[in-house]
C-alpha cells in the first residue's frame, strides 16, 4: 500500500510538473494564431481553433527583420560552440593523458572561473573589446563570448575514461601526440563534443544582456536584441509569433541533436 501511494503521489507530482513546463509552450503555439482582442481579454482565450489566424505570422514576415537576426545569431553560435568545443577537448585531452608540471593547479585555477557569476565579466571583458577595437563587431562578439571551462572539464572526464593501451599502442607506432589527439581522442570524443557544443550554442544564442552591451549596430543585432526591440511595439499576437518562429530552429535542432546530448551528458559518469 505503501508503494502504491508513493507512486500516485509522484504521478501527480510529475504530472503537476509537467503542465508547469507545457502551459507556457502552449501559450505560445496558440497565441501566435489568436488576435490581440483575444489575448488581451478577461479571462484570455485560449481556445486553439477559435479566431484561428495567420496575420501575425505575415506581419512578423513583412515588418521584422527575422531572418537577418536569425543569421547572425547563428553564425555567431557555431562560431562560439566550434571555438569552445576544439579549446575544450584539445584542454581535456592535455589535463587528462599528458603530464607536466603544474597541472592539477593550472586545471583548479580553470575550475574557478566556473564559479564565477557572469555579471563580473561584464565590464572587463568589454574593456578588453573596446582596446582591442572590437566593440560593435560579430568578431568581438564571439571572442568575448567563448567560455571553455565546462568543455574542458566534461572533455577531460571523458578522456580520463579512454584505455591507456591505446595510446601506449599509438607511441609503439610511432605516433605523435597530434596524430593520437586526432586519429584517438578527437572521434572518440565526439559525445562529449556534441554535448558542449549544444550548451555554449544555445548559451551564445540566448545571451540577451552581453550582445546588447556589444552589438549597437542594426545590421549586427541578433534574435534576442530584435526580439526585445520588436516587441516593445507591437501586439501580445505579434510577439508570441515572433517567439515561435525563433523557437521552432532550436527545437528541431535540439530534437537532431538530443542522441549526441545524451550520450556526452552521460561521459565518464561510470568508469570502466
Amino acid at each position: 500500500m505503501k508503494k502504491v501511494k508513493f507512486s500516485i503521489t509522484g504521478t501527480i507530482l510529475l504530472l503537476c510538473l509537467l503542465v508547469v513546463i507545457i502551459l507556457p509552450f502552449y501559450i505560445m503555439f496558440v497565441g501566435a494564431f489568436k488576435p490581440n482582442t483575444s489575448l488581451i481579454q478577461v479571462p484570455i482565450d485560449l481556445m486553439p481553433f477559435r479566431d484561428f489566424t495567420f496575420k501575425n505570422i505575415v506581419k512578423i514576415v513583412e515588418k521584422s527583420d527575422l531572418l537577418m537576426w536569425l543569421k547572425n545569431s547563428f553564425i555567431i553560435s557555431i562560431s562560439v560552440a566550434f571555438s569552445t568545443c576544439f579549446i575544450g577537448v584539445t584542454a581535456g585531452y592535455a589535463f587528462s593523458k599528458i603530464n607536466f608540471k603544474g597541472k592539477n593547479i593550472l586545471f583548479a585555477l580553470v575550475m574557478a572561473t566556473m564559479i564565477m557569476p557572469k555579471q563580473m565579466l561584464l565590464i572587463p571583458n568589454y574593456l578588453v573589446a573596446y582596446n582591442l577595437k572590437l566593440q560593435d563587431t560579430m568578431l568581438g562578439v564571439i571572442l568575448t563570448s567563448i567560455s571553455p571551462a565546462f568543455g574542458v572539464f566534461l572533455s577531460r572526464q571523458f578522456i580520463s575514461t579512454l584505455p591507456s593501451t591505446l595510446f601506449e599502442a599509438a607511441e609503439i607506432d610511432g605516433c605523435s601526440e597530434l596524430g593520437k589527439f586526432f586519429r584517438i581522442v578527437l572521434p572518440l570524443s565526439l559525445p562529449s563534443v556534441g554535448t558542449i557544443a549544444i550548451f555554449s550554442f544555445f548559451a551564445t544564442f540566448n545571451d540577451y544582456i552581453w550582445q546588447l552591451i556589444m552589438i549597437s549596430n542594426k545590421k549586427l543585432q541578433t534574435l534576442p536584441i530584435g526580439l526585445a526591440f520588436f516587441a516593445s511595439k507591437s501586439g501580445k499576437g505579434e510577439q508570441l509569433a515572433l517567439t515561435l518562429l525563433a523557437t521552432l530552429p532550436l527545437i528541431i535542432l535540439f530534437i537532431v541533436c538530443q542522441k549526441f546530448f545524451i550520450k556526452g551528458a552521460t561521459a565518464g559518469a561510470v568508469k570502466g
